[in-house]
């Protein structure tokens, strides 16, 4: 058994331990310890000062980036798609602002941007593949093929045909260029599955598609439903490119497409929020035209931070070797041979006004 003073000696030791500790503490140690706080907290703001100033600085930057992209984007972009008609088809919950920025930058470009559609979240849901399905059934046109697929595909294939239209011979459509199926988008509209925004009378033959937000348990499932639309688009068209900012790359739509198949036919741009992304949207559909296909940006599964910079015309002289009195074949005026019968080569330096013309 333990003997009561072997507890007493415990306990006066402690004692004597927490007096020692606070004799230190408020003594000798005292002003260590307020010393090097005080250098740590000194430290601390300092640093955080630093930091401050940093996040300044790369804030005026990123003022001054966008400022003059904003200057230089019409210059960039102008006539790229001089007379081509573009459709603007949102995702569900694609950003209105966005949606009016990218519809900006195709008007700069020369485009034609008239025709807005709206995906309703409804277009994905479990439910609609026998609506879709019914839909696609009843109005197929003549030439369309739905092929084996499920609803989601037959009705994303009678979407895409009744909206778009193959350009034309010269890459541009024409006044005889495929309009609008009314019945058909209208059909859709009543069945809550698209949203028609702004209308035109002519097919487009490019589109851009603005990624939003895909969220819930089968968040993977929808985003399928939706690359596949994007696929039957493309395959209506002339070129197709998907926007969206950089958050629609992880478990978003643009990572979605980047990981399918259908990457290798439609092009997407992750920074579209930015000024130098709807420049490179503009880049990526003149791509599309050529038939290429590539992803744009900073996130993941992207080529390259743009497309390839098309090459711009060079002007024509029509004047060349057209000069009064030279030689058509070199544009030189007055080296002919005053003997070789060619009219107006004479030499007009010899003094001899009678031999203008050469020999006749």
């Amino acid at each position: 058994m333990i003997d009561f003073r072997y507890h007493l000696v415990s306990i006066i030791a402690i004692f004597f331990a927490l007096a020692a500790g606070i004799v230190l503490g408020a003594g000798p140690l005292s002003e260590t310890i307020d010393d090097t706080l005080t250098e740590q907290t000194s430290q601390l703001r300092e640093e955080n000062r630093r930091l401050h100033e940093q996040l300044d600085s790369a804030a005026e930057e990123n003022a001054y980036q966008e400022v003059f992209l904003q200057e230089v984007t019409p210059r960039l972009v102008s006539d790229q798609l001089d007379g081509a008609r573009v459709a603007i088809i949102a995702m569900p919950g694609a950003d209105d602002e966005l949606i009016g920025a990218v519809r900006e930058g195709m008007e700069r470009s020369g485009a034609q941007a008239e025709l807005t559609v709206r995906i309703q979240p409804s277009w994905t849901d479990p439910d609609s593949e026998p609506v879709l399905d019914q839909l696609a059934t009843e109005l197929v046109s003549t030439g369309t093929e739905l092929g084996a697929g499920n609803g989601f595909d037959r009705g994303a294939t009678v979407l895409a045909s009744a909206l778009l239209s193959e350009p034309a011979e010269n890459g541009m459509p024409d006044e005889a260029a495929d309009t609008v199926n009314t019945t058909v988008v209208t059909a859709f509209e009543e069945a809550d599955l698209v949203q028609l925004e702004q209308d035109t009378s002519t097919a487009p033959s490019l589109a851009v598609i603005v990624a939003g937000a895909v969220s819930g348990d089968d968040g993977e499932e929808r985003l399928a439903r939706l690359v596949t639309l994007m696929g039957q688009l493309r395959g209506a068209s002339g070129g197709v490119v998907l926007a969206g900012p950089l958050s629609s790359v992880d478990g978003g739509l643009i990572g979605a497409l980047r990981g399918s198949d259908v990457a290798e036919q439609v092009s997407s741009v992750d920074v579209a929020d930015q000024p130098s992304g709807r420049v490179a949207i503009v880049f990526a559909l003149t791509e599309q035209q050529r038939g290429e296909a590539g992803h744009y940006g900073i996130g993941g599964g992207s080529d390259s931070a743009l497309p390839p910079v098309p090459d711009t015309a060079a002007p024509t002289d029509e004047t060349d070797g057209t000069d009064e009195g030279g030689d058509a074949g070199d544009g030189d005026p007055g080296d002919g041979d005053p003997g070789d019968g060619d009219p107006g080569d004479g030499d007009q330096g010899d003094g001899d006004t009678g031999d203008e013309g050469g020999d006749e």
